[in-house]
């Protein structure tokens, strides 16, 4: 029963919160290539395009031939390894992320040069770096055969979602490209009853969903972006509520007492002034003092809220 069990490594104090995260599967799959770094076996979570390079630089073995024969790692390998990376590399020692490891690894090469499965879990560690809210589901269509085995893969360039053309920079062969489908799925307010167009949208009228926004064009929005919103359409129950769905109202109005900021960030005073203009925010409308009658230009920066020019 111990053999099952993991062996959690916390390299730096316990009291850092949301620690990033690197594990390693019990059994994993590694393309035929003579080096084996701890990028092509680990599972990355918390972490950002830092850490993904830290990991991708430490070597677990200059030679994984041997690993043909025995198809395992023993942990007390992988952690030896570990622990001299992070007593060396300040980098990765501030990012203190928690390791776990289990007792065996076992090792499996691909019958083919490129494992799908090793391109699919570090395509998932890139993703997860930059949202780690989303979920991801990764389809690889097509993968081609290096002339040799000095290949190597160009993360920079993976689209976020959709269809993807991944970089494979091959010595012998120029560049060529894996492809596939990226699926994101996130969190997403979604309609609890339906929704009548011109309808002001009410806290119980929502809840938060994930939902495939693969193909949405509207960016992603939360609870409080959207209670309070007037609906430009009637939704259905279970609709997912987008930027389109939702009537732009001017966040100042004209004839409506808005509150005037003057002065810098620092030090600012406020006083209240009549809008003169309807305005959306980012809009220079007129507003007007008044005690003075003066007319004055603001921008609005809120609803309710513009700062003089």
């Amino acid at each position: 029963m111990m053999n099952k069990l993991f062996v959690a490594v916390f390299l730096l104090s316990l009291q850092a919160f949301a620690r990033p995260e690197i594990s390693i599967p019990s059994t994993v799959e590694v393309s035929q290539r003579p080096v084996l770094r701890l990028s092509d076996i680990a599972i990355v979570r918390g972490g950002g395009e830092e850490l993904l390079s830290q990991v991708n630089s430490l070597v677990l073995r200059d030679d994984a031939r041997e690993l043909l024969l025995s198809q395992h790692f023993e942990s007390k390998e992988i952690l030896a390894k570990v622990k001299a990376e992070m007593e060396n590399n300040e980098a990765l020692k501030a990012l203190n992320p928690a390791f776990k490891i289990p007792q065996t690894v076992k090792v499996n090469f691909a019958s083919t040069p490129i494992s799908k499965e090793e391109v699919e879990r570090k395509m998932m560690n890139v993703l997860t770096a930059r949202c780690g809210d989303c979920e991801y589901k990764i389809n690889i269509q097509s993968v081609p055969t290096p002339n040799t085995r000095q290949w190597d893969l160009d993360f920079s360039q993976l689209t976020a979602k959709g269809g993807f053309l991944l970089p494979l920079s091959d010595s012998g062969a120029g560049q060529r490209w894996i492809s596939g489908q990226i699926h994101v799925s996130r969190l997403t307010p979604v309609t609890t009853r339906m929704i009548s167009q011109g309808e002001r949208v009410l806290s119980k009228d929502l809840r938060m969903s994930m939902v495939d926004v693969t193909f949405a064009k509207d960016a992603g929005l939360r609870l409080e972006d959207v209670q309070g919103q007037i609906v430009a359409r009637t939704l259905p129950v279970g609709s997912p509520v987008w930027t389109s769905d939702l009537k732009r109202e001017p966040a100042a109005k004209k004839g409506q007492i808005v509150k005037a900021l003057i002065g810098e960030d620092g030090f600012e005073i406020s006083t209240n002034v009549e809008a003169q203009d309807n305005g959306f925010v980012g809009d220079l409308i007129k507003v007007k003092n008044p005690e003075t009658q003066k007319i004055l230009s603001g921008l609005v920066t809120d609803k309710g809220v513009v700062k003089l020019q």
